[in-house]
């Protein structure tokens, strides 16, 4: 079998492995396999638990469902924060202090959601949670060095997200709903096992002080953002910290958002693509229920039970893909993603004919979002020097998840 893909120590694994060659890869990576999934699944099932027991968290807390969906905007907002961060944690701390840090925020926050009495405090441990979770999700990313390994990773966090709402329910239902939203600290599980076999300080740790200018720019217009998609006035914020962002990267060209990979066509290339991918399915993600309500007269079990089939289809079907990448070849997978793509927002259209096809459509955009995660992934990590790739990975990152962002934007205004 012939794997390629960035190793652990920032080089390319490539060439034909067998059995025990590939243990020796997943070794290279410090995280076996098998962590991988436990890490990432958690974080996307917590995130997306909250879905149906709003209303009855807006019951037990006296608030309307306008103010209790802050607990899923700020986890989203929490993450795409947190993703850089975490990138430059791995690459200065190395990646057992990372685990320290994410465990230690991922189990404080669980404990806040868990006994929260209001709001405010159930949104501030929802905040802590998700920079837990996305540092321990980088993590794992980070390891997921071959396209096979980066496969497994996006299905676990497409299977997570997918069958976190019917969780959470079920959760709530036998329990709490604050249970519900500790859902996430199931990841801890893995805790134990990887301590024994992170090091403690990385051979090739990033010197000299930390760009806390560029930290504090690049936070703030990721925040705005984010926030831009429900509040309009905080684009301009996004200007006004663009702006001096620019000219502080070219100052300090190695520090918070590194001008090397800002400048790197194919890391650029690869990032902007996976988010076209992320608007693309987190669009249909949100439109195809509210297509299948209007237009075909379903009930919120039937669009449920049918998005959690298609969606699970959907990411198990990518690992086909992700499993077979150095086989079929990386430019028919990237154009084959692409092709699939296009034709998912076609089919999306057609729900007048059957409401079979816009449930289609969301299935083909899940393959494509989690294929293409993972094999643009390699491909633009792979183009960038290894000193960055821990930054690039959480950049990476950070640009599908602003894709969750944004295409939930663009269903609203058309629904």
């Amino acid at each position: 079998m012939v794997e390629s893909g960035v190793s652990a120590d920032g080089g390319v694994v490539t060439g034909r492995v067998g059995v025990a060659e590939r243990g020796a890869v997943a070794r290279a990576g410090e995280i076996s396999s098998f962590w991988l999934p436990v890490l990432t699944a958690p974080v996307a099932m917590g995130s997306n638990a909250p879905g149906l027991v709003l209303k009855a968290m807006s019951g037990d807390l006296g608030v309307g469902i306008p103010e209790v969906t802050w607990v899923v905007t700020t986890f989203g907002l929490g993450m795409a924060v947190g993703t850089p961060l975490a990138g430059h944690l791995i690459r200065r701390r190395g990646t057992a202090t990372t685990l320290v840090v994410g465990t230690v925020l991922t189990l404080l926050g669980a404990l806040i959601v868990g006994f929260g009495p209001s709001l405010p405090v159930l949104v501030a441990g929802r905040l802590v949670q998700a920079l837990g979770g996305v540092a321990l999700m980088v993590l794992a990313i980070n390891a997921a060095h071959t396209p096979g390994r980066a496969g497994l990773v996006s299905v676990s966090a497409g299977v997570g997200g997918a069958i976190g709402p019917v969780a959470g329910l079920l959760v709530a239902e036998a329990t709490t709903w604050h249970l519900s939203l500790a859902l996430s600290a199931l990841n801890l599980v893995a805790v134990p096992a990887l301590a024994r076999q992170l090091p403690a300080r990385p051979d090739n740790a990033a010197r000299g002080r930390f760009d806390y200018v560029g930290a504090v720019l690049f936070t703030v217009a990721v925040s705005a953002l984010v926030l831009a998609t429900h509040f309009s006035v905080a684009l301009v914020a996004v200007v006004a910290t663009a702006v001096p962002l620019v000219f502080w990267v070219r100052r300090r060209p190695a520090g918070f958002l590194p001008l090397e990979i800002v400048r790197n066509r194919v890391y650029v290339g690869s990032s902007l693509a996976i988010l076209v991918l992320a608007v693309a399915y987190f669009f249909l993600l949100y439109h195809v229920p509210a297509l299948l309500r209007t237009v075909a007269g379903w009930g919120d079990t039937h669009i449920g039970l049918t998005q959690l089939v298609v969606i699970l289809t959907g990411s198990l079907s990518a690992l086909l893909i992700t499993a077979n990448y150095d086989r079929i070849g990386r430019a028919r997978v990237i154009t084959g993603i692409a092709l699939l793509a296009a034709v998912a927002q076609a089919v999306a259209l057609l729900g007048g004919v059957s409401p079979l096809l816009p449930a289609l459509a969301l299935g083909i955009a899940v393959l494509t979002a989690v294929a293409g995660q993972a094999t643009l992934m390699v491909t633009g990590i792979g183009a960038v020097a290894p000193e960055h790739r821990p930054v690039a990975v959480g950049l990476f990152t950070l640009c599908f998840q602003l894709g969750g962002a944004f295409g939930p934007m663009f269903a609203a205004l058309l629904t």
